[in-house]
């Protein structure tokens, strides 16, 4: 770093230390990839290559070009049900998925694939009763029929850690998502809950250590808005949101420790609340994941000798039949690209994504420190009034993101100027529709 950055970044910091009297949190930003995507590469269980097309790499270029970091693969990488000639923890085409990860490598992106310490298909030869001792839950939908295995099951550790650090020893992954599967508990309201479980726990972290070693990231997911309780550090990146039925469930993410990268079902949101929780999001300094990659044509719920199951709590056959159906309505798009997706996906939001992180990478670069939800500071005159959110964000420059959460609009009264990142005008009074976040600069030195 160049002295005159420095000095900037010691200032900014000086400024920001003085001016935030109380917040949700502060933190220091080191290894963080803001820019997520969960990237589509085929209809499993059909047969389908890997191999990136044109397509791929066209698409690829443009992500890595617009500050995208991270792309995470879906089960479609490997054979879960052994159909294609491997199994759960290989590849079905390992030619064409060696091609396609050396592919996002060459546009700097890195590549993690799911994997699962909790579902397994009771179908699988390799498959055993002892590995759920404690509780038998099943997930038996679409295509699969999975068990809940237990981390108190000696035996199942035994299995399946050695087969997930397999993957990252036979690939060029940079690390795994991790569906953790583990049973949940839920509040009469319906919320979810997890309870601190030692197997889990040990088990979590001990999976963590093991990809860390080899340098990898490790993103965890149970789905809703759950985390897990542990003794020691377990994941670099959390993905919340997958089966909440509005942004109102999303409220308990902002207690969550960094970094979290959270992803609603599109499929219950109307066009307001997708562009809402971007502004929930990025309030708590998060980054909502983009599904993208290869268009569904929904024949995964279609493929000839494949028994196939609807289940009401999670009717993913329902949803791909739909999206067959409009697939072929509409060949040339637009799109559905993920099982969290409306019918089609809203093409507006992908300008969108790509526009709000333009505005959230210079924020949350290495050595910045974030402020995360301000609740006094000397940034304004008077209180900030209730559902109105600030985070500061202080490195080379000082950034400040207000919005309003509440169902009300708000008038905003800062102390000092300061500059809206969207016009590059001055401001030190604004208006703030609900639902609205204001992106602003202060001068580098803190002056």
């Amino acid at each position: 770093m160049k002295m005159a950055d420095s000095r900037n970044r010691t200032a900014a910091r000086l400024f920001a230390d003085a001016s935030v009297k109380k917040c949700l949190r502060v933190f220091d930003i080191g290894d963080y990839i803001p820019g997520q995507v969960i990237y589509n590469l085929g209809e499993y269980p059909a047969g389908f290559s890997i191999a990136p097309t044109e397509y791929d790499e066209r698409l690829i270029a443009s992500l890595a070009r617009r500050g995208v970091g991270l792309i995470q693969i879906h089960e479609e990488w490997n054979d879960s049900m052994r159909r294609l000639g491997a199994d759960k923890y290989t590849s079905h085409d390992p030619q064409g998925l060696r091609a396609f990860i050396d592919l996002c490598h060459r546009e700097g992106i890195k590549v993690i694939p799911y994997v699962s310490t909790g579902f397994f298909d009771t179908r699988d030869p390799d498959f055993r009763e002892s590995f759920s001792p404690r509780k038998r839950i099943d997930l038996n939908s679409s295509y699969y029929r999975y068990r809940m295995c237990d981390p108190a099951s000696r035996e199942w550790r035994d299995y399946v850690i050695p087969k997930i650090v397999g993957i990252l020893d036979e690939y060029e992954f940079d690390g795994i998502f991790n569906d953790m599967g583990f049973p949940v508990d839920y509040e009469a309201n319906g919320e979810g809950y997890m309870e601190y479980d030692p197997y889990l726990d040990e088990m979590l972290t001990d999976l963590y250590e093991r990809v860390k070693s080899r340098g990898g990231i490790v993103k965890i997911h149970e789905g809703k808005c759950l985390c897990p309780a542990t003794s020691s550090k377990a994941y670099d990146y959390l993905w919340v949101g997958e089966g909440v039925s509005g942004i109102g469930s999303l409220s308990t993410m902002a207690a969550f420790e960094p970094y979290v990268v959270p992803s609603p079902d599109f499929r219950f949101l109307s066009p307001d609340e997708e562009n809402a929780f971007f502004v929930n999001a990025v309030t708590y300094m998060q980054f909502v994941l983009r599904a993208d990659g290869r268009p569904i044509t929904g024949e995964r719920a279609n493929v000839a000798g494949v028994d196939y199951l609807y289940n009401p709590q999670n009717d993913e056959k329902k949803h791909f039949d739909n999206v067959r159906r409009w697939y072929k309505a509409h060949p040339n798009g637009p799109h559905v690209y993920s099982e969290w997706s409306s019918v089609p996906d809203d093409p507006r939001m992908r300008e969108k994504w790509f526009y709000y992180l333009a505005l959230y990478r210079p924020m949350v670069t290495r050595g910045t420190r974030a402020y995360i939800d301000i609740r006094e500071s000397t940034l304004f005159r008077g209180v900030l009034p209730d559902g109105v959110h600030a985070t500061l964000y202080a490195n080379g420059e000082k950034y400040l993101c207000v919005s309003d959460l509440s169902p009300l609009p708000r008038q905003i009264t800062l102390s000092d100027v300061w500059y809206d990142r969207e016009t590059g005008e001055p401001v030190r009074q604004f208006r703030l529709d609900s639902g609205e976040i204001r992106f602003l600069r202060g001068d580098p030195a803190g002056d």
